[in-house]
């Protein structure tokens, strides 16, 4: 949810081409949503940019050929319109009913209601993206999916050093940092009450770097494996579309049924987190929050109508 990610888990930092699983959720819980938490003038920017930065992504993790980068543009350019047509007017329906709960305390069950009902709009995504999903997978050569591996083994370094390698005592620290800057991007300055809210939610998370790592490597390894069936027989379009949607579903619901159990309890625990810290803001707080909740709103409706 938009003002949930205020108080949510580290992500998991997909690997660019989770095809276009990571795309999606850009444009979705990104773009419309987590971008609730930055400046007015950046949510325009990064919506009407994102085909083309997460076109350069795509490339960067696959080196496609010039034929695939253009037809992989066409497509986003195509899903965006359908997002902005379709999705902004839901996305800003939810801000009106944010609106209405910042302004006074909110519950656990509130957050997670929200949360809800956002994926559900991120799920309307996949279902008009997958097939453009079918015709990328189709097209991946042996090249491309080596080099797939090998930005992910790099990306893996980089989420290593920065969640594994350091003491949990300064993972916590890390976290609380980066919270703090998107919720007083959100609610404005916050103050040692809000503060100390957020690092109680920091404290009592169960959030596990190490769990959290082997889902990702699971769903690197999983996405590769996909990727090398379709590629050993690419005219089998039903196979691929088979394929590409399990695949979906596995990396929405982990095949491991403990870290299913754990990502729900960090679902659940963001919506008691942020429920916690917004109850703990003054109102001239929520009176910001409000106000940079309905400048959202009216950003979405500009843009829906470009």
């Amino acid at each position: 949810m938009a003002y949930h990610t205020a108080v949510a888990a580290p992500p998991l930092k997909r690997t660019r081409l989770s095809g276009r699983a990571r795309a999606l959720r850009a444009v979705v819980l990104g773009a419309a949503m987590a971008l609730l938490l930055q400046g007015c003038s950046t949510v325009k920017l990064a919506y009407n940019q994102a085909p083309q930065l997460m076109a350069w992504q795509i490339n960067r993790y696959l080196g496609l050929s010039d034929a695939q980068n253009e037809r992989v543009r066409d497509e986003l350019d195509d899903l965006q319109q359908w997002h902005r047509d379709t999705m902004l007017p839901q996305h800003a329906q939810v801000l009106q009913k944010v609106q209405r709960q910042l302004a006074d305390g909110i519950t656990a069950q509130q957050a997670c209601s929200t949360y809800a009902e956002i994926r559900t709009q991120f799920d309307q995504v996949v279902s008009q993206a997958e097939p453009k999903m079918l015709w990328l997978a189709s097209q991946l050569t042996d090249s491309q999916i080596r080099q797939l591996e090998r930005k992910q083994a790099d990306s893996n370094a980089d989420w290593r050093k920065e969640w594994l390698d350091p003491t949990p005592e300064k993972v916590r620290e890390h976290r609380f940092k980066e919270l703090l800057s998107r919720a007083e991007g959100f609610y404005g300055r916050l103050d040692e009450p809000q503060k100390a809210a957020l690092r109680a939610f920091i404290a009592q998370s169960s959030f596990d770097p190490q769990r959290t790592y082997n889902e990702r490597l699971r769903r690197q390894k999983d996405l590769v494996q996909v990727l090398q069936t379709v590629a050993r027989d690419r005219q089998n379009t039903a196979q691929t579309k088979t394929l590409v949607r399990e695949y979906l579903a596995r990396f929405d619901q982990s095949p491991d049924l403990a870290y299913r159990s754990y990502a729900q309890t960090l679902v659940t625990e963001g919506c008691a987190g942020f429920a916690q810290v917004h109850n703990a803001t003054t109102p001239a707080q929520r009176v910001k929050a409000v106000a940079s909740a309905k400048s959202y709103e009216q950003d979405f409706m500009t843009l829906a109508a470009q």
